[in-house]
């Protein structure tokens, strides 16, 4: 394992603007998420993989929600310019790799598109962000970092560079289980029992963050919806027809790429708001 090139790796990855970074070996990435592919299916040798972090701004999680105009105009517009600045700095570490004579690959934060059949992203950030050690996957399924919650987004490089691993390491030292996130899940996709994935409904996640439960004015998805197989997704043409909204947000969805209706289970999670309170006292003080 080579030290000097771990050190160097980490200096450029927050010299290009990251919040955090983490190095999980790729070998240990064995039981992917469904849908989500294998390191090294990615790039054959992957023996490192780079997890980068950049934090969410307080008021781009902070703003009116409830809001088409401000949700759209400030935290979509938010989110989309962040996994720009992701893609930059993994294409940015990935050229640096290579320079050095090793094969390394970029995976952008965003998901490149979906269909019933392909829903998930290309990798599992969040899988290898837990693995890297920045943070471990919470009740509410998302990566949590003690510094910010899950108020971050991620990309990862994959790499066959000899590098030092950082994790895991925090396995259920962040997640407070206070199970807000559930209390306040609008579709009911987390439940109380089991831990992730196994307390995670997806096609109820897809009634709320795809924007029906919005939409509709329904926050309980139907039947037919949640038992949908091999997704709910099959069902979009169908609800389409009956709510003529959908086709709006489809609409919309195709010229600025996915983004969530519904992060409920990102604002309420209470891991990561000391630091935003240190930064009040700081201001008042």
């Amino acid at each position: 394992m080579s030290e000097e090139l771990t050190k160097q790796i980490k200096e450029l990855v927050l010299n290009l603007g990251a919040d955090k970074v983490g190095i999980a070996d790729a070998t240990l990435a064995e039981d992917a998420p469904h849908g989500h592919a294998h390191p090294n299916n990615i790039l054959k040798g992957a023996k490192a993989a780079i997890s980068i972090v950049l934090a969410y701004p307080d008021g781009a999680i902070d703003c009116d929600h409830t809001d088409d105009l401000i949700h759209a105009g400030v935290f979509v517009t938010v989110q989309h310019n962040m996994n720009a600045e992701l893609t930059h700095i993994a294409l940015g570490v990935a050229k640096f790799l290579e320079k050095k004579g090793y094969n390394a690959t970029p995976i952008a934060p965003d998901v490149p598109g979906r269909d019933e059949k392909r829903w998930a992203g290309t990798i599992s950030h969040r899988y290898i962000g837990q693995l890297a050690g920045v943070g471990e996957i919470g009740q509410n399924n998302l990566l949590l970092t003690p510094e910010w919650g899950p108020r971050i987004q991620l990309a990862t490089v994959i790499t066959d560079a000899p590098l030092v691993e950082d994790g895991p390491q925090l396995i259920d030292k962040v997640c407070k289980k206070c199970y807000e996130c559930c209390e306040k899940c609008p579709p009911r996709a987390l439940a109380r029992e089991n831990y992730p994935p196994y307390n995670f409904n997806l096609n109820r996640c897809f009634w709320g963050v795809d924007g029906w439960a919005r939409l509709t004015k329904v926050e309980e998805p139907p039947k037919d919806w949640v038992d949908a197989r091999p997704t709910a997704l099959i069902m979009v043409s169908k609800y389409a027809q009956k709510y003529p909204q959908i086709q709006e947000y489809q609409e919309l969805a195709t010229r600025m790429g996915f983004f969530p209706f519904c992060n409920e289970c990102q604002r309420v999670c209470k891991v990561g708001l000391n630091a935003k309170a240190k930064k009040v006292e700081q201001r008042e003080s």
